[in-house]
């Protein structure tokens, strides 16, 4: 055989298996990505603590939906209850607990395991403290609705005395009935300390703490700003604080949501984010 047969038969041998393979491999399946109504805005708040050593599983979880709803979710982590009680976890230096998170884990409970979340503040199930693996689809319903409100931020950092103020502009796109709550939340990323994390392989001295509660310049449950709420109805409100010496400010975020409280409901209507420091 010339060399170039034995060329030729080569060719025609791995053409031949191409077409084998590429006939046994499946269709690729083209996956639609999720597209939002409006700009509607979602809030999560996560119950944990550094004693609970399947919480870092919730932590990675918060970072892949702020990936996969980016700009459509917001998010912050709230130590409180038994995994979050540094009498009963006495590790680390910082106690992450606040009385705000203390009241907000009561407020949402009951608590069925950690880690948990709430989804806008919506029930599932009769529910509203969920399992992570309920978490993506609790979202995607609730970015099925259309926003009752529209947030508008706008904030302004002093360095030298650590006073942030932020401006609050709102207006309404839907007709809501009952009593209308802004609350407004500061939440620290980037924060070391010690966390047990099975997937870990125990006690990790070094763990980044993201998205933490630090404090609410609004009362916990809200600051009551009207009754019901109509299509075109415009509000403003400005709000102020002095930040914690041991605060990071560039690591620090202000989180807004408007919700609305009918007896024992108080679901969130719209949600928005600013950082303290661009």
């Amino acid at each position: 055989m010339t060399d170039k047969s034995v060329k030729l038969f080569l060719l025609t041998s791995v053409s031949a298996m191409l077409v084998i393979f590429s006939a046994c491999t499946e269709e690729r399946k083209v996956i639609v990505p999720f597209i939002p109504v409006g700009d509607r805005v979602v809030l999560l708040e996560e119950f944990t603590g550094k004693g609970c050593t399947n919480c870092p599983k919730g932590s990675r979880e918060i970072e892949s939906l702020l990936t996969q709803f980016p700009n459509h979710l917001v998010a912050v982590s709230i130590h409180a209850g038994f995994f979050a009680d540094p009498q009963t976890f006495n590790i680390g230096q910082y106690d992450l607990r606040t009385d705000e998170g203390e009241f907000l884990y009561s407020y949402m409970s009951p608590n069925l395991g950690y880690p948990s979340a709430v989804v806008d503040r919506t029930p599932v199930g009769g529910i509203l403290q969920i399992g992570l693996s309920q978490w993506s689809s609790a979202i995607v319903s609730e970015l099925e609705e259309e926003p009752s409100v529209e947030l508008s931020l706008t904030r302004t950092y002093n360095e030298t005395t650590r006073e942030v103020t932020l401006m609050v502009d709102g207006i309404g796109k839907q007709t809501v009935t009952g009593e209308i709550r802004i609350s407004v939340m500061l939440t620290e990323s980037e924060i070391v300390d010690a966390q047990y994390d099975t997937e870990a392989g125990g006690l990790v001295s070094n763990y980044i703490h993201n998205h933490v509660l630090r404090d609410m310049i609004t009362p916990a449950a809200g600051e009551p700003l009207f009754n019901d709420l109509s299509v075109g109805q415009t509000f403003n409100h400005a709000f102020s604080t002095i930040l914690n010496q041991d605060w990071k400010a560039d690591y620090m975020d202000m989180i807004v949501f408007v919700s609305v409280v009918n007896g024992d409901d108080f679901p969130v209507l719209q949600a928005a984010s600013i950082k303290v420091i661009p």
